[in-house]
């Protein structure tokens, strides 16, 4: 059951000594007040309880507060109505629904616009991660500069065909124009479970989007980084972005999981009798817990410190990359090599080394093996050493002899 009523919230007048007015909805047992922005002065005289409006006052502006209230009985008479026996009726409705579509302003279910920002605000309040909140206002940015108005009723097909073929014309990559229109089919997508929009315009657009290619540290490269560490000739900064990344290269753990680290998350266990250094932390990105233990080189990284410590001084991504970018240049490295590099070289070593993907995937804290597989291209050494057999085999034994036709 649902419904609503307008009253006046006598028990907390105002600083100015007017009486707020409300109004509170009803949803399955459970209720809600929201505020209507106006108050009246002495509502004893001026307000009428049975028609829930103001009555005729020379120093009110009861035209206004009247207006206000009338607007939010008649939205909370369609928000009703919509679920009980309209549009929405075989959606669930709940307060919190009600909530939601009441706090609706007509600029955030007709603005693209304001509704996408106001989306990103509550990322941020569910503590998103900086990376995926830059992301969101980037593709915001960038689509204001080709439609610096934009509705919900003006994306359609023709509109993204337009969008897409400018940033094709500004010489956007093809994934780069993939992730663009991919923030725009999410903000859809959203909208429309919100109710804003009943159709989507990407259901026949199909979103092409190229296999992006993973730079990944050889073993020889690795081990040419190792080496430059451990002579200690780089220079202080860049020692401190070379450990870092390594102990990234041994644990496949992001830049902000590194970044975060404390000594609390490492832990000395004993295992069937076997002594352990363990690693137990809740990822960042996913916020999962993940727990492994460390390989010998990586616990040859870790110093001491107290438990609320943190393990190491990592810079900013963007200057640790700078970083990393000048010591692949000393190590001899012609490779972009970047912080989430770390990332791809210990999931490609980790399945050189026979681990199993089940494995790697709990290292790596995926919730799908289908993101480990991406990992798991056959290196061209293996296809070197396996299409060499071809030239192991005696000439006469690569044909095969031609079976005589039965008669």
């Amino acid at each position: 059951m649902a419904g609503y009523k307008i009253f006046l919230r006598v028990d907390t007048p105002r600083k100015d000594g007017s009486i707020g007015v409300y109004l509170r909805a009803r949803v399955n047992r459970k209720k809600k007040d929201f505020s209507l922005g106006v108050s009246i002065f002495e509502p004893k005289k001026y307000w009428d309880p049975i028609a829930n409006m103001m009555k005729a006052c020379s120093w009110q502006d009861v035209d206004e507060i009247n207006k206000n209230i009338s607007a939010g009985d008649t939205k909370a008479k369609d928000i009703i109505f919509q679920y009980r026996w309209g549009d929405k009726k075989d959606k669930p409705f709940s307060i919190d629904v009600f909530d939601r579509e009441f706090r609706k302003d007509k600029a955030s279910t007709e603005s693209f616009y304001t509704f996408s920002e106001n989306e990103v605000a509550i990322l941020k309040q569910k503590k998103a991660s900086p990376e995926t909140i830059r992301g969101y206002n980037s593709y915001i940015s960038k689509l204001k500069k080709f439609a610096p108005e934009l509705t919900f009723p003006q994306i359609t097909r023709d509109f993204i065909t337009k969008y897409h073929t400018d940033m094709v014309g500004h010489g956007n990559q093809v994934n780069t124009v993939h992730k663009s229109l991919s923030f725009i089919r999410t903000m859809i997508k959203r909208a429309q479970f919100q109710g804003i929009v009943q159709e989507n315009p990407f259901q026949y657009y199909p979103l092409q989007k190229k296999a992006g290619v993973r730079e990944v540290l050889n073993v020889d490269e690795l081990t040419s980084l190792e080496k430059l560490y451990a002579k200690g000739t780089l220079k202080g900064y860049q020692q401190n972005a070379c450990k870092c990344f390594l102990f990234a290269c041994y644990t496949g753990l992001r830049y902000q999981d590194v970044k975060d680290l404390r000594f609390e998350n490492i832990s000395n266990e004993v295992h069937k009798g076997k002594k352990q250094v363990f690693i137990r932390i809740t990822m960042h990105k996913t916020k999962d817990p993940v727990s492994f233990p460390l390989q010998d080189r990586a616990i040859a990284l870790v110093g001491e410190g107290f438990k609320a410590q943190k393990v190491f001084r990592v810079p900013s991504n963007q200057v640790v990359n700078r970083f990393l970018k000048e010591i692949a240049e000393e190590a001899g490295i012609n490779k972009k090599v970047t912080f989430h590099v770390s990332r791809h070289t210990f999931a490609t070593h980790s399945l050189s080394l026979e681990i199993p993907l089940e494995v790697i995937s709990q290292y790596l804290g995926h919730h799908n093996l289908k993101t480990t597989q991406i990992y798991a291209k056959v290196q061209d050494s293996v296809k070197i050493n396996y299409m060499d057999r071809w030239n192991k085999v005696e000439p006469k034994k690569r044909v095969a002899k031609a079976r005589p036709i039965k008669k």
